[in-house]
């Protein structure tokens, strides 16, 4: 179990250049109970680890390759290495530089073929960890015929954990886009597409490139880092804002935030038309199902969701219960874990249509006798279930 002061202290320590920490979004900030690992499980370098059950943060150790936000459901984290802004223009020029197919490498992919490629039909990243569905589901909206992710020997490398969640996002993307009837193909390999070799398998200046090669090289991660922040300020995209404690609102819920890729998806989804799946199975979006016999209505998973993908509702005559938005949810599964009662559940099968239409499911609930977390509450509760009237508190 972590510590909101440790855990808050620790997420200070990554915010650096290449990431922006976003802690009131951490599942982790926000409940104690949570124990999302996601982050250190797909770091590549060491920066993020759990040891003896600890979450461990040694920031010396990051490479900015933006894996940890490309697994993180709340987007607390947001990379700039480069931005999501910046990645998207890039993609988008490569795109239409070679009529529809785009190339995107990890570093070391790159620097196997120096000289021999042609850098303005490819998209660099420091790991393909980095890469995400919304990246890759916009452009096929947009008209990519091919997306190629080339990676090195990954099975070698000390930071192969980015392959591994390249693979998860490129079978998420694949999933949704056959869903939508686009043939649009996706793939990761180690070699790269004809159209990126230069013409005789060399640069016709080979001296002056990699003088250029070089000198990029040094400067490369604060170009990546000052486009993006230019690109967000210009898309007027949200800044980070250090916060320790979770403000509760009006309704009694914490504040609610729907990650931008999640828009992004849902928006190109749309624009490819009606899904010939009914169902899907997906690591992005969940299905909350609950037990209301095995509930005992105190709407804790409401206050505690991040997304808003689970609210609250209360009649004029009445009733009161929760609404599930599928669309909203991110599989974080603070819902489960704040559950005393085990009775919610969360499914990755969702309904294509509740995805791009909004649809919910509606639970009605018993009205509570008390509120949860009141002391008054808390000894009128005592009394009803020990049937002891003499209740005093120490």
């Amino acid at each position: 179990m972590f510590s909101i002061d440790n855990i808050g202290g620790l997420l200070d320590r990554l915010q650096s250049r290449y990431v922006s920490v976003y802690q009131h979004r951490c599942a982790n900030v926000r409940n104690r109970n949570a124990g999302c690992t996601r982050c250190a499980e797909a770091c590549t370098s060491g920066c993020i680890s759990m040891q003896d059950n600890e979450l461990v943060i040694s920031p010396e150790r990051c490479i900015g390759c933006g894996t940890c936000a490309t697994v993180c459901p709340t987007c607390a984290l947001e990379t700039h290495n480069p931005s999501d802004a910046a990645l998207f223009t890039r993609s988008v020029e490569v795109m239409r530089a070679t009529e529809g197919t785009v190339t995107i490498a990890c570093k070391h992919a790159l620097d196997r073929v120096e000289g021999r490629a042609d850098v303005d039909k490819i998209v660099s990243v420091r790991c393909l960890g980095r890469v995400e569905e919304s990246l890759l589901i916009m452009l096929a909206s947009l008209g990519a015929k091919r997306i190629v992710l080339v990676s090195d020997a990954c099975e070698g490398c000390q930071f192969n954990n980015g392959r591994k969640v390249a693979q998860s996002v490129c079978d998420t993307a694949t999933t949704l886009l056959r869903a939508w009837n686009n043939d649009a193909r996706i793939s990761i390999t180690p070699k790269f597409p004809t159209l990126c070799k230069l013409p005789g398998g060399q640069d016709h200046d080979v001296g002056k490139r990699n003088f250029f090669l070089d000198v990029g090289k040094n400067v490369k991660d604060a170009t990546n880092t000052t486009v993006g922040y230019t690109l967000e300020k210009t898309l007027d995209l949200p800044q980070p804002e250090q916060v320790h404690y979770v403000p509760v609102m009006e309704d009694g819920t914490m504040p609610h935030f729907i990650p931008s890729r999640r828009r992004h998806i849902i928006e190109a989804l749309q624009s490819l038309g009606t899904p010939s799946e009914e169902f899907l199975e997906t690591r992005l979006w969940g299905h909350v199902v609950i037990d209301t016999d095995a509930c005992n209505s105190c709407r804790m998973c409401a206050t505690f969701c991040p997304t808003g993908a689970i609210t609250k509702f209360d009649e004029e005559d009445g009733t009161c219960g929760i609404e599930h938005h599928p669309q909203d949810c991110v599989q974080c599964r603070c819902c489960t874990e704040i559950c005393n009662e085990g009775a919610l559940t969360v499914s990755k099968e969702v309904s294509a249509a509740d995805i791009v239409l909004g649809g919910f499911d509606r639970y009605e609930m018993s009205q509570l006798t008390y509120q949860p977390g009141q002391l008054k509450s808390i000894h009128e509760r005592v009394r009803s279930l020990t049937g002891v009237e003499e209740v005093y508190d120490h």
